[in-house]
């Protein structure tokens, strides 16, 4: 059989700029780079101010389409012509005598179904990567962000129909798309480019505590703000740095503008985020005990042990399959007390601190290699390409 060349299309909502999900494409797509692929990614409508319409980032072309576009009636016309870039796109990327894939960021929804649909009828195969299970979601979003959501539940079996593959990111996701008949189900696992400062040899003053994430009810900011202020008694020049945006950032922002040592940061660029990362002392991720939290993995886990420094993690989703409490902090889920117990286990003894990131950082190239996991997508490409 003649193997024909790669031409992959990816679609997603932010790009080049945006958060967990956009910098797992990037990590993958850095590793496909290399190899004799064409790339092209469309970026649906981003929430991020990008460089620009059109451009290269990283030797990758991209598109954004629907700018200050929001699905409403009063933007009707700007809905329409949203649709039509995107349908004109997936049609002048595909390539002739190319083996042509489509690999979708996230499931189907109600907004890029008419693109997954258009790609699959003009001959793209199509690869989901879905990284959380929507049917658990129930956090209190406005009217319109809720729909979405539940529209991702309720098309999820066209994902198990329509998929030539679909990659997933924890135990619980691979189970379930197993069981639901998928044809391909590939479990390819965050990934973390390194991020370690060999010349770190003791703690900030005052100390840094940080967390980033998109301060979702899964991802247990109460509980960490909470721990906080509790270790913040006893070490009071301890700081909590905050890094996200959201609709519920503006929420906890507001409820703590007044406590000085609490510093929301918002969105900052990627050169600014990883040098903080690298800089700080102490890197939180206590996602909650909930079924949602349970059913994905946090991508910020990666970046974390990437660095070297101590990580606290809660005990969710697949963390116990690869770490140990060697390797970071591992407390139970919902406990302020625990997360305000291990901040004091870790200033009161910085040397095995040091040396529980420093494992972390192995498990981090053991578990999370750009290269390995950037080569199981590769893998599957290359056998998708074939059939």
């Amino acid at each position: 059989m003649e193997i024909k060349k790669i031409n992959l299309l990816v679609i997603m909502r932010d790009y080049p700029i945006g958060f967990a999900s956009t910098k797992r494409v990037h990590q993958l797509l850095d590793y496909l780079i290399l190899k004799d692929i064409i790339i092209n990614v469309i970026s649906c409508r981003s929430k991020n101010e990008q460089p620009a319409l059109s451009g290269i980032y990283n030797g990758i072309n991209y598109l954004n389409i629907g700018k200050a576009t929001d699905l409403k009636l009063r933007q009707v016309h700007k809905v329409i012509i949203y649709f039509i870039k995107g349908l004109i796109a997936i049609y002048k990327y595909k390539k002739k005598n190319h083996a042509n894939i489509l690999y979708n960021s996230g499931g189907i929804s109600v907004e890029n179904i008419y693109f997954i649909l258009w790609a699959k009828i003009i001959g793209y195969k199509l690869v989901f990567a879905i990284e959380e299970d929507y049917s658990f979601f129930n956090d209190k979003l406005k009217l319109i962000s809720r729909f979405k959501y539940w529209t991702i539940s309720l098309l999820d079996f066209l994902n198990c129909k329509w998929a030539s593959a679909i990659i997933v990111i924890s135990t619980h996701l691979y189970n379930k798309y197993s069981k639901l008949g998928v044809k391909e189900v590939v479990l390819i696992p965050i990934t973390a480019k390194l991020n370690f400062d060999i010349e770190k040899a003791k703690f900030n003053n005052p100390l840094q505590i940080v967390y980033a994430g998109t301060f979702g009810d899964k991802d247990g900011v109460n509980y960490l703000i909470e721990g906080f202020n509790s270790f913040n008694k006893k070490y009071k020049d301890a700081r909590l740095i905050l890094l996200g945006k959201s609709e519920q950032q503006l929420i906890y922002k507001k409820r703590y503008n007044n406590q000085s040592n609490i510093v929301f940061k918002g969105f900052v660029p990627d050169h600014e985020f990883y040098s903080l990362l690298k800089h700080s002392d102490i890197l939180c991720m206590c996602r909650t005990g909930s079924d949602f939290a349970n059913a994905g993995f946090p991508f910020k886990l990666g970046e974390y042990l990437a660095t070297g420094n101590p990580v606290i993690s809660t005990k969710v989703s697949d963390v116990e399959n690869y770490l140990t409490c060697n390797d970071a902090y591992l407390i139970d889920p919902d406990s302020s007390q625990q997360i305000c117990s291990a901040f004091e286990e870790i200033v009161k003894h910085p040397e095995e601190a040091r040396k529980i990131g420093l494992n972390g950082l192995i498990k981090c190239k053991e578990h999370f290699s750009q290269g390995e996991n950037g080569k199981l997508l590769y893998d599957l490409i290359i056998k998708i390409s074939k059939e």
